[in-house]
């Protein structure tokens, strides 16, 4: 992938390092509006709900749903969507942190970091010459920023243009919970001893349910031109790069124990 080792694409001090030749680059990325899906989901089943906080209204029509939802007590939307950026957050620098201990057991050397610029990796520079992963994205005069929303046909975001509307994206998700192969279904093979029941004793999301989940995500798609309002719909931050340690230069300027013995034995045990 062309980044070019020079700002705004990548941090100075990262230029002289990253992506070189030798090196593998892992860009994880995740889909904040399927998590904010999710997350809506989430506040349902345990009867609470979001208003406008940005433009200090109630969600219109939620108010048929005052057997399932909390109105009096409604979280702020801004609120909600720094909750679903952290948690998506949280599990993008888990996955890097978990392939750094990979690195390290395997003798390798690299780290984890956040130097490169999201919109480079993913391709939202309006450059053709950093296409980056070739996401789609928009811009409106509501961001200030271009949204990301998917690698067409490869990783596509639950959210317009990915789908026609919210409802949509809303009722795919549920699929993806409770359709064929999805965690919740009952023929979804697992490791308990009665995987069956385990797996299809959740609680499938009804019509009414995901009618209070959609009002929510189309207010949002409708009011701020995407979902989620505040965040990105595709979102990507940590980094993992992997790459072969050089000993003679550790040897020279660091005492012993500068590296592990895995990096120390890695090249006769790897390519001996």
């Amino acid at each position: 992938m062309n980044i070019p080792a020079e700002e705004p694409y990548m941090e100075g001090h990262n230029t002289w390092c990253v992506n070189r030749p030798g090196t593998t680059l892992i860009m994880p990325v995740a889909d904040l509006a399927q998590h904010g899906i999710a997350g809506l989901c989430f506040l349902v089943q345990n009867g609470a709900c979001i208003y406008d906080d940005v433009n200090d209204r109630k969600i219109p029509g939620l108010e048929r749903f005052g057997s399932l939802v909390d109105l009096d007590e409604p979280f702020p939307l801004t609120y909600f969507d720094q909750y679903m950026l952290t948690e998506a957050t949280a599990e993008i620098a888990t996955s890097c942190y978990a392939g750094m201990l990979m690195l390290q057991a395997m003798g390798l050397g690299g780290w984890m970091f956040d130097g490169v610029d999201r919109h480079t990796t993913l391709g939202a520079t309006g450059d053709p010459e950093v296409p980056g992963f070739g996401f789609r994205y928009d811009t409106d005069d509501r961001w200030p920023i271009p949204n990301v929303t998917g690698l067409p046909g490869v990783f596509e975001g639950y959210c317009p243009p990915h789908y026609p509307d919210m409802r949509a994206a809303v009722e795919a998700f549920a699929q993806r919970k409770f359709g064929p192969g999805g965690p919740f279904n009952a023929d979804t093979p697992g490791a308990w001893r009665n995987s069956a029941k385990v797996r299809g004793s959740a609680q499938i999301h009804n019509e009414e349910f995901i009618d209070a989940v959609t009002t929510m995500a189309q207010y949002v798609y409708d009011t701020f031109g995407k979902f989620p309002a505040t965040v990105p719909s595709m979102f990507s931050l940590m980094y993992l790069q992997a790459h072969h340690l050089d000993l003679d230069f550790y040897d020279h300027h660091f005492a012993a124990g500068g590296y592990l013995r895995t990096q120390a034995e890695h090249m006769e045990r790897w390519h001996g």
